[in-house]
C-alpha cells in the first residue's frame, strides 16, 4: 500500500507539471477579433505597422465598419424603454459602430500619415529619423 501511494503521488506530480508546461507553451498572441487592440497600438511609437493593420483588419473582419462619422451624428434616439432594455442584434452592432467611429477615423488617418515611413520589417521611423531624412532630401 505504501508503494502504491508513492507511485500515485509521483504520477500526480508528473501529470501536474506536464499540464503546467503545456499551458505555458500556448500561444500568447492576442485575439484581435475580440478586442480593439489597434486603438492602443497607434498610440505606441514603437508599434509594428503590419501588426497594427492586422489587428485592425481582424477586428473588423466580421463586423460592419462605420461609414462616416457625420452619418452617426444625425441619428435620432429611440425613447421607448423596451428598446433601451431589449436591443436587437442589429442595434447592438450599430451601437458598436457608433462607439468606434471616431477611432476608425483616427486609425485611417494614422495609417495614411505613417505609411511613407514604414520600413520593410514594419517598424516606423522615429521623429529624429524623419528629421534626418528630411534634411538629406533638402540638401539634394
Amino acid at each position: 500500500m505504501k508503494f502504491q501511494g508513492k507511485v500515485l503521488i509521483a504520477f500526480s506530480m508528473i501529470l501536474f507539471f506536464s499540464i503546467h508546461a503545456f499551458a505555458q507553451t500556448k500561444s500568447k498572441t492576442p485575439n484581435y477579433s475580440k478586442h480593439p487592440y489597434w486603438i492602443d497600438m497607434i498610440k505606441d511609437p514603437n508599434v509594428n505597422y503590419f501588426e497594427a493593420v492586422k489587428a485592425y483588419d481582424e477586428f473588423w473582419k466580421d463586423r460592419k465598419k462605420p461609414e462616416q462619422e457625420d452619418d452617426i451624428i444625425g441619428q435620432k434616439k429611440t425613447g421607448a424603454i423596451k428598446h433601451r432594455l431589449f436591443k436587437t442584434r442589429e442595434q447592438r452592432e450599430e451601437a458598436e459602430r457608433r462607439k468606434y467611429a471616431l477611432e476608425v477615423k483616427k486609425f485611417e488617418h494614422w495609417k495614411m500619415q505613417v505609411k511613407p515611413y514604414v520600413q520593410e520589417d514594419g517598424s516606423i521611423l522615429t521623429a529624429d529619423e524623419k528629421l534626418k531624412l528630411w534634411q538629406q532630401q533638402k540638401q539634394q
